[in-house]
């Protein structure tokens, strides 16, 4: 026999096999991933909205001045009005999505693609703005980087890119951490400000509150539009609806809640008070640490740095997170065939759509080269997305209700504001000329892309070069499977519905064709005197935010068929299996359960300890999972 690893489970009770497979027999792809209840999902979109906090006030001072303050606390209004369309767009559409699901089911699929171009937009300024904001943070406390934010900003995008292309595990347990970090910084920041305010820091207020009381139409309409950034990551709950915890509505209600409480309570204070206590000088240098800069003014040195080192984290956080969501826009966009397919192959070691993650990659940094890291001018490009976003769900869910008939007082209450919300997105239009021309561009060059590849005008081009339809029919060859064989891959729920026909206690986890591990598999079986095999593939997807697959790659199909074909050839009946997990390891133990296997048989690991940190070890995990009395055979 060759060699193998085996280890039997001999603790007291079962482990807790998170998430459920929901997969049903045929296409169906059975998911499992992490459910998150409201503390988690705050934790994740707070990672997002809160990381405004710590540029916005440093920019939108840059516009209005001491009327920043005024500018938030009006905007905190219309916030809370927006929060609640968006609570209803996150239970209204459990497959997630949100602009882009909500302008397509109000307006068409092409209005849905814009959604999705203007929302990446968002996500590119996202990755940009907050790279470069991390960096600045940390220059406050190490003034030697300074000179070089644009550099290290380029560097901690480029980074991420290979972390994610990787795969790196978004853990919303990390986010809880980072997320309550933060907020304690912050309102210990703010409690200190408050208990230490003095008679000449209130006056600021309340002298700028007369300027307030009479400014130009214009000027109020230009502050209030800029003032949507410190509200910018409010979009990410609606990204979360396929991983909450039922019952979606109650979930998303009391995240949404969490959220409004922390936001209310950190970015309008936080802005107050920094406009007050910090002197004029340092606000006129154009400062963009204006909270660690209060923090050192109130709470002195271990203040600061307990607030920069927070504040960098989250940002960097964010600025993964914002990589994350963009590339999954790309890949819902081009299963819609708006953009080439070529962006959802994945690589063929970490299973990762790694050029659907370069464009995420390389437009953020081209960005932060051409406004050579400057927090101002990439605050006013941020607006032109994020307002954009904003107005299509807004104005989608206004739609939708109407069609509905649902217009009582809520439908009214919406529609103000999806006016409010518009009428920045036009004010930003008109003043930020630099702004409206980076949006328009890139919105412009993703509904002409969609255009093309509708019309296959690319592909019909590219193709009369000889040697690319030589290569085309190549990988047409070879792509192509059978109908009939894929059909006989099933989820799950389809293979449990089977085991009064063919039961196995034994389940073989394939991740390509391995002879050996088949071997010992089926002599197994031979010497349990069982006459069928489960055969148990994995897409997995890092993360909470797992890929919408719906059937195994060409690869998969493959080692499916050519295991079962040494399983069949051995009188045994294989049953081959597909599911899209966050974790290989869980969606394995959570099949062995279902199936009533007593031993999961598994080819030992050849990926490197990066790989592992990065990804999980699929043998550690599934020591971990699987219930009392299984063995785990590991054959290498």
């Amino acid at each position: 026999m060759g060699d193998r690893l085996a280890t039997t489970k001999q603790h007291s009770g079962p482990d807790k096999v998170d998430g459920a497979s929901n997969g049903k027999s045929g296409h169906g792809p059975p998911h499992t991933v992490r459910q998150l209840g409201w503390l988690l999902a705050w934790a994740v979109v707070f990672c997002d909205i809160g990381t405004s906090v710590y540029y916005t006030p440093g920019i939108l001072y840059h516009h209005v001045g001491n009327l920043a303050p005024f500018f938030i606390a009006l905007v905190t209004l219309a916030f809370l009005l927006l929060a609640q369309k968006y609570t209803e767009v996150c239970w209204r559409n459990p497959e997630g999505g949100g602009v882009v699901t909500v302008a397509r089911k109000a307006f068409g699929p092409w209005w849905g693609a814009l959604g999705g171009i203007l929302i990446t937009i968002d996500y590119f300024l996202t990755s940009s703005i907050s790279s470069v904001s991390g960096f600045a943070y940390l220059a406050s406390v190490f003034p030697a980087i300074r000179p070089n934010i644009e550099l290290l900003s380029c560097v901690g995008i480029g980074l991420l890119c290979l972390l994610n292309i990787v795969g790196i595990r978004e853990s919303a347990t990390v986010a809880v951490v980072m997320a309550l970090a933060s907020l304690a910084t912050s309102l210990t920041t703010a409690a200190i400000g408050l208990a230490g305010m003095k008679p000449e820091e209130i006056r600021v207020l309340t002298d700028s509150f007369g300027q307030f009381q009479g400014l130009p139409l214009r000027t109020m309409l230009i502050g209030f539009a800029g003032s949507w950034l410190a509200f910018s990551g409010l979009e990410s709950i609606s990204q979360l609806s396929p991983v909450m915890a039922r019952p979606l509505q109650k979930t998303a209600r009391r995240t949404m809640m969490a959220v409004i409480i922390t936001i209310v309570l950190t970015s309008p204070i936080l802005t107050a008070l920094a406009v007050a206590v910090l002197p004029p000088e340092l606000k006129a240098a154009g400062t963009d640490t204006f909270i660690s800069d209060l923090a050192f003014a109130r709470g002195g040195v271990a203040m600061k740095i307990s607030v920069v080192v927070t504040a960098s984290a989250l940002l960097l956080f964010a600025a993964n997170t914002a990589m994350i969501g963009g590339y999954h826009v790309f890949l819902a966009l081009s299963r819609e065939r708006f953009f080439p397919r070529i962006l959802a192959r994945r690589n063929k070691w970490f299973s990762t759509p790694h050029w659907a993650i370069l464009i995420t990659t390389v437009v953020p940094i081209v960005t932060v080269i051409i406004t050579r890291a400057k927090l101002n001018v990439l605050g006013d490009m941020y607006s032109f997305g994020l307002l954009g976003a904003f107005t299509f769900t807004s104005l989608g869910l206004d739609v939708l209700r109407w069609r509905e008939r649902s217009r009582g007082l809520l439908f009214w209450v919406g529609l103000l504001t999806t006016v409010m919300v518009a009428g920045s997105w036009a004010v930003n239009i008109m003043e930020k000329p630099f702004a409206t021309a980076y949006g328009s561009v890139l919105a412009a060059f993703g509904l002409l892309m969609a255009l093309a590849i509708r019309r296959n005008w690319i592909i019909s081009l590219v193709n009369r070069i000889p040697w690319v339809h030589r290569r085309a029919d190549e990988i047409r060859r070879r792509v192509e499977f059978d109908v009939e064989e894929h059909e006989e891959i099933i989820g799950i729920d389809g293979a449990v519905a089977m085991k009064p026909l063919y039961h196995s206690s034994t389940l073989v986890a394939v991740l390509g064709t391995n002879a050996k591990l088949m071997t010992e598999a089926i002599r197994r079986c031979k010497g349990m005197g069982e006459g069928a095999i489960y055969l148990v593939s994995v897409t997995e997807w890092p993360g909470m935010f797992s890929g919408a697959e719906n059937r195994p790659s060409p690869d998969q199909v493959t080692a499916l068929n050519e295991m079962g074909h040494l399983a069949r050839e051995a009188g045994l009946f294989a049953v081959p299996i597909w599911g899209v997990s966050d974790s290989a390891a869980r969606l394995l133990a959570n099949a062995s359960r279902k199936l009533g296997c007593s031993c999961v048989m598994i080819g030992t690991s050849q990926r490197s300890a990066l790989y592992h940190m990065l990804r999980g070890n699929v043998l550690h995990g599934l020591a971990r999972m699987l219930p009392e009395g299984h063995t785990i055979i590991a054959v290498g």
